[in-house]
């Protein structure tokens, strides 16, 4: 019985051996690092990066002369239309030659009315003298006709010689008095003629100064800055009292869909490395309770990566704030 217990006792201290080195085999496993956590892994390949909307097709617009900024009519955020005049650009050469040429065409309209005047003063001294010259040659073949008559009959005596020494003279009066009506006709005629041709050179130049200050009206109107499409203003560097052509093509900046935004990023130069055109992102508007918009890497360029979205959202507008999550591989 006694050596019974004796074995017990032995084979319960193997297996308290057994139990420790299990124990300590146990301890030494644990102490190797446990497999990475996904979670986290996932994390550090995940950045999130902030920049500003903006849309992605803009028309740049620059001011069509050189001169001072006079007005400005069109307002970022402002909805405009193609031929709209957003701004007016002071050209004082232009508004010289304008007033130069209404002054010349001014001028040239009053010698216009007195060649007109002096063309009806000579159709109606034209008009005095035919109607004298007419009267005078009536006169005239009443006059020969008595005359003819007299030298026959005085020939053969049949009429007094005073009678007819009467009617030659007549004769000879009227003669001399219709050459001088005839000559006063032809003069008249003659100035009729060059009144209407100075009538004529009159209007031609009226004509002429017209079209200069058409020209003129027309060449004032290049100093007006005027849309050239439908759209959105999201830009101006033009201001009240500067050079026009400082801003260059920024004088305006108009964009012309707003569903079509993009947002520019400049990540690290170690997370640049990592992103490729084409990846997906995410774009949440910071000023906007509302779930992520999809989005796409468009390019990369030098440090700058664009993320273009789609959005027909009203809210989410140029110029906001956005935080964009790329996944980097």
């Amino acid at each position: 019985m006694r050596g019974k217990w004796v074995l017990f006792s032995v084979a319960v201290a193997l297996a308290g051996v057994g139990a420790g080195v299990l124990s300590i085999r146990s301890r030494r496993a644990g102490a190797v690092p446990a497999p990475p956590n996904r979670t986290a892994v996932i994390a550090d390949q995940e950045i999130t990066l902030q920049g500003i909307i903006r849309p992605q097709h803009v028309t740049g617009l620059a001011s069509p002369v050189a001169g001072l900024v006079e007005e400005l009519t069109g307002e970022i955020g402002q909805e405009v239309y193609q031929g709209q005049v957003l701004a007016r650009v002071g050209a004082q050469a232009l508004e010289s030659a304008r007033e130069a040429a209404v002054n010349d065409l001014e001028r040239a309209q009053d010698q216009v009315a007195k060649a007109e005047a002096a063309v009806n003063s000579a159709r109606l001294e034209e008009s005095r003298a035919d109607a004298d010259a007419q009267r005078a040659r009536l006169a005239l073949d009443r006059a020969e006709k008595v005359y003819s008559r007299q030298r026959l009959l005085v020939a053969e005596g049949a009429t007094p010689r005073l009678t007819f020494e009467k009617a030659e003279a007549e004769y000879q009066a009227l003669t001399r008095e219709t050459t001088i009506m005839e000559a006063g006709a032809r003069a008249a005629r003659d100035l009729m003629q060059e009144a209407l041709r100075d009538l004529a050179a009159k209007r031609k130049i009226l004509q002429e100064r017209t079209q200069q200050v058409d020209e003129a009206k027309e060449n004032l109107l290049t100093a007006e800055v005027r849309s050239p499409v439908d759209g959105i203003i999201v830009g101006r560097k033009a201001a009240i009292g500067k050079p026009a052509d400082e801003a260059g093509n920024e004088f305006f900046q108009i964009a012309t869909d707003l569903y079509a935004l993009e947002v520019a990023l400049e990540p690290k130069p170690q997370d640049l490395k990592r992103i490729q055109a084409g990846e997906r992102a995410l774009v949440l508007v910071l000023d906007l309770q509302s779930q992520g918009l999809p989005g796409a890497v468009r390019s990369v360029q030098g440090s700058q990566v664009l993320v273009e979205f789609e959005c027909n959202l009203p809210g989410i507008k140029p110029g906001m704030l956005a935080d964009v999550r790329l996944k980097l591989d």
